[in-house]
C-alpha cells in the first residue's frame, strides 16, 4: 500500500514539475515579447521625432517667403 501511495506521489510531482517548466518557458515568452514590442516601439518614436527635427531644422533656414511657400503645400484649398 505505501508503495503504491509513493509511486502515485513520485508520478504526480513528475507531473506538476513538467507542468511548472511549461508555465516558466510561457511567461519567459510572454515577458520577450512585451520586451521586443516596447524596443520596437521606442525605435517607431526615435525615428518619428528624427523626421520631426530634419523638418524643423529646414523650416528655420526657409526665410519668410520660403515658409509660407511651405505651408501652402499643407493647407487644404
Amino acid at each position: 500500500m505505501i508503495a503504491r501511495w509513493t509511486a502515485a506521489c513520485s508520478r504526480i510531482a513528475g507531473w506538476l514539475a513538467a507542468a511548472g517548466v511549461a508555465l516558466a518557458i510561457l511567461f519567459a515568452a510572454y515577458t520577450k515579447g512585451r520586451q521586443d514590442a516596447a524596443a520596437t516601439q521606442n525605435e517607431r518614436r526615435l525615428e518619428t521625432i528624427k523626421k520631426a527635427r530634419k523638418i524643423e531644422d529646414e523650416v528655420d533656414r526657409l526665410d519668410p517667403a520660403g515658409v509660407d511657400t511651405r505651408l501652402r503645400e499643407w493647407m487644404c484649398v
